[in-house]
């Protein structure tokens, strides 16, 4: 699906409810992080939408989680998801988004 005009606060609104729904399902999730252009006010029509998701653990591979976690989402816009686990927090690309992202999930 291509967006061409792009209503920014209904996005990430839809964003914040599909985190939701899936720290609800997913015990495992602690943090649900969007970052990139669209949390930085820069998307353009066509732009997708990037999700930082914390795991409390896995012993699943980066690639294997890729897949998983982007089967999971149920959301009608494009989403590219980076699921790490908390050991992973320190890599440059989970760091810039901690820092500068928009949390749309946190498990207390």
């Amino acid at each position: 699906m291509k967006v061409f005009w792009l209503e920014r606060e209904k996005l990430i609104e839809a964003l914040k409810e599909e985190a939701e729904r899936l720290g609800r399902e997913n015990p495992n999730v602690k943090k649900i992080v969007l970052f990139g252009s669209l949390a930085e006010g820069r998307a353009i029509p066509g732009s997708d939408a990037d999700l930082l998701i914390v795991l409390t653990e896995s012993d699943s591979p980066f690639l294997e989680r890729l897949a998983e976690w982007s089967a999971k989402m149920k959301i009608d816009f494009p989403v590219e998801v980076f699921p790490y686990t908390q050991e992973e927090l320190h890599l440059p690309l989970v760091r810039t988004a901690l820092e500068s992202g928009i949390v749309l999930f946190e498990r207390p």
